[in-house]
């Protein structure tokens, strides 16, 4: 029960519960609908506390006949007096549970946005990650912005390396050590192209290619591909001294142009393509274990930085004869920035 004096007169709300049960009844309705919105929870509490009204009035002693207190127009006056006050503490209550039900939809809103938008970023940092581990960096951010990636010609130098005695390996070991030490030598290998500017088209087998200058231009693309493939022979000697296994490979580098493009919907996929790639691949079958083999083309762009052994002219499968060097080591190890 409530008591609100109003000048002469006590004004009694009574409720179908108490004060107290109706606090710990919104206390628990709040905890069990924090997801909600909160305007319900006020609204049904409004109707919990539901006031009814007695007067008590002080009429000064005046009594009527059988003792009955005489009604006068101060007590009738109280009792307007106590509906009216009445109605604005119940508009007032209802102003501020609409209020605060108000505030409290546009936290859970705001709460939320904030929610949605974190999962979108956190969920796009995923797909471009994902995107850029499949494809180029160069390649996925402009498949992002227009949507696909143009064709274009580009002059760049084209890198292969083979592991030698592959299939005798495969037949000694189990699939799983086969595996394992495939890739730890292509991790070596990605490590490597990444650090000398180049870039990872693809894989078949223990086949192993490679680009640099495309698909970001660089001028320097002849040397890095020379650097590259010294350093592969290098990481694979270093494997061999620390395993039981002696690990070598031939490795063919070639300068020329080449078409670049994305081909495929489906686990879609950078790669070059042109005569350029296939005198890249029969230089690197050409070539000798433990070996960097090279075109004239490339010899000729890098003969300053790198010493070379020509090998003269040597039969290419469906190109004729061509000139093929043998890379024996760099001049100047700071000759190429990297």
């Amino acid at each position: 029960m409530l008591i609100h004096k109003f000048k002469n007169t006590e004004i009694c709300f009574y409720s179908a519960g108490t004060i107290d049960q109706f606090i710990t009844f919104t206390l628990h309705c709040v905890r069990l609908v924090a997801k909600r919105p909160l305007y319900i929870i006020f609204v049904f509490a409004l109707r919990f506390l539901q006031p009814q009204f007695t007067i008590k009035t002080n009429l000064d002693g005046q009594k009527g006949k059988r003792g009955c207190p005489v009604p006068n127009k101060f007590s009738i006056r109280s009792h307007g007096d106590a509906q009216r006050e009445s109605s604005r503490i119940r508009s007032v209550l209802v102003d501020y549970f609409q209020s605060v039900a108000t505030i409290q939809d546009n936290g859970i809103q705001q709460r939320l946005l904030k929610e949605l938008i974190r999962q979108y970023v956190a969920l796009e940092k995923q797909v471009d990650g994902l995107l850029k581990n499949t494809l180029p960096a160069e390649v996925a951010e402009e498949i992002k912005e227009s949507g696909y990636f143009a064709p274009r010609s580009c002059h760049c130098t084209i890198l292969f390396a083979d592991i030698c005695g592959f299939t005798q390996l495969a037949a000694r070991l189990s699939g799983e050590e086969l595996i394992g030490i495939l890739d730890m030598v292509v991790r070596a290998a990605d490590n490597l192209i990444h650090r000398f500017r180049g870039t990872k088209v693809k894989t078949i087998g223990d086949a192993y290619m490679a680009v640099f200058g495309t698909p970001r231009p660089d001028p320097d693309h002849p040397s890095l591909a020379l650097q590259a493939g010294l350093a592969m022979q290098e990481q694979l000697k270093t494997f061999s001294k620390r395993g039981e296994l002696k690990l070598e490979s031939r490795i063919g580098v070639h300068t020329g142009t080449v078409m670049a493009g994305v081909v495929g919907e489906e686990r879609m996929q950078f790669d070059i393509f042109g005569d350029s790639v296939n005198i890249a691949s029969r230089f690197e079958t050409t070539g000798a274990p433990g070996r960097v083999n090279c075109s004239h083309e490339t010899y000729v762009l890098t003969r300053d930085r790198f010493f070379f052994e020509e090998r003269g002219e040597i039969p290419l499968k469906h190109r004729g004869r061509m000139t093929a060097y043998f890379v024996l080591g760099e001049r100047d190890e700071t000759a190429a920035t990297l």
